[in-house]
């Protein structure tokens, strides 16, 4: 039997007030820029620290945007992570005080988890706001090194090099087509407390070391990005914060080689298969592309005068298929009193991506689809707000292309969204 429409709506209508509001909120975080001799010199200081070279602006949505395109980069993506960012920042709410100049915990958070817990969560963070901070740079596209490394390691017979525990997390492109390598790093400190930012740093610096003479073409930088979080009311004369450490790059060593569309393909097939659409992430990834095609309808939604395909998400566990035109008609011819929908409407959650580099993605030809990769150009990112007939979107847009927000419809609108249903062959 399929589930009411609006039951798999349920939970973004009744959440509590302090973080429900947290999806319309804004904060920022400084950004501080280590010297590295510091980082790594044993009983040298890092403290005082610099004055702030940067700020890392964001809303509640980009943020979890964010984190999303983190989780996702972790192959291969799986149904559950569809939802997952949204649905992180929903259950750990309460963790986040919006309502200060600079993000920072609510009192008490900073040792409310044990101390594994605490750890997962803020590595978790630490990921999301480094994904920022490269956004923040130009670095549009990333994958996850470890991956796309052995992936091409395995191939040309290649071996793990001697001496390394642990690969760098993400892989880096930006407008100039240079590479980066980035190792993220995350902790919480109470008021009595100071985060230990040169160990977490450095252990972050000896996952990045010589790793770049290990792929070609050579990354141009590496960074070792970490972000510190601090309660709300903490008198500490430190506050939250992003640090960052920059080495310079090292000598050749027997390179893995890498195509030149490898950072964009595994961008895109982790968001690809977030969507949902895992067999044509594979095939993106892979270059494995098949002669059988399959034509499959997609809604599309027109923002701010570009198109994006959108898959529609649930947080609950079973759901229909939110995506599927079917429903949305069923939707429609429903008898609209037994909906109850509340006097302010409700909202519903979309992932989505550029219809241009959309039909680039699900392109017949390996070939082809590289040289169009190539051409793409990052737009710029915005934390977007749009008036929709019947309602609103509001969410992020990065400049990828990938979007993630809501579609917020009102009663006067009679909670329908309105799309544009267009045939593509995958």
């Amino acid at each position: 039997m399929m589930m009411h429409p609006l039951s798999v709506l349920t939970p973004w209508f009744s959440l509590p007030v302090n973080i429900a509001k947290a999806f319309t909120a804004n904060s920022s975080l400084p950004v501080h820029e280590l010297d590295k001799a510091k980082v790594q010199t044993p009983r040298a200081h890092v403290r005082p620290f610099p004055d702030s070279c940067g700020v890392v602006s964001f809303s509640a949505w980009r943020l979890a945007h964010a984190i999303k395109k983190a989780d996702c980069l972790r192959w291969p993506s799986t149904p559950q992570l569809w939802a997952g960012a949204t649905g992180f920042l929903l259950e750990n709410g309460h963790l986040f005080d919006w309502g200060k100049v600079g993000f920072s915990l609510h009192d008490g958070m900073a040792s409310y988890y044990a101390d594994f817990s605490s750890s997962g969560l803020a590595g978790r963070i630490g990921q999301g706001m480094a994904i920022l901070l490269l956004e923040e740079k130009g670095y549009a596209y990333v994958g996850r090194f470890e991956t796309e490394w052995k992936q091409r390691a395995a191939t040309q017979n290649k071996a793990w090099p001697a001496g390394k525990e642990k690969a760098p997390d993400f892989i880096a492109e930006n407008t100039q087509k240079e590479w980066i390598l980035a190792e993220s790093k995350g902790g919480f400190a109470g008021s009595d407390s100071k985060p230990n930012i040169k160990g977490a740093l450095n252990e972050g610096l000896k996952q990045l070391d010589g790793w770049d003479k290990h792929i070609s073409p050579q990354p141009k930088k590496s960074f070792a990005i970490g972000t510190f979080l601090r309660e709300s009311n903490d008198g500490s004369d430190e506050k939250s914060m992003i640090a960052f450490v920059d080495p310079e790059p090292e000598t050749p060593e027997n390179p893995v080689e890498f195509p030149a569309d490898a950072v964009r393909r595994a961008n895109y097939a982790a968001w690809l298969a977030a969507m949902g659409f895992n067999e044509e992430a594979n095939r993106l990834r892979t270059g494995a592309y098949s002669v059988d095609r399959r034509r499959q309808t997609v809604p599309v939604i027109s923002l701010g005068g570009r198109e994006f395909v959108v898959r529609i998400t649930s947080i609950l566990p079973k759901s229909p298929d939110l995506s599927s035109r079917e429903f949305w008609e069923d939707f429609h011819d429903l008898p609209y009193l037994l909906f109850k929908i509340p006097r302010d409407g409700f909202r519903i959650e979309v992932i989505g991506l550029d219809l241009n580099v959309f039909e680039c993605l699900v392109g017949v030809d390996s070939t082809k689809t590289s040289a169009r990769l190539m051409e793409f150009s990052p737009q710029q990112t915005q934390d977007a707000t749009f008036d929709l007939e019947g309602g609103a979107f509001t969410g992020s847009i990065f400049s990828d292309g990938s979007l993630l927000g809501e579609l917020r419809h009102s009663l006067a609108g009679r909670g329908v969204p309105n799309f544009e249903w267009i045939e593509v062959e995958l």
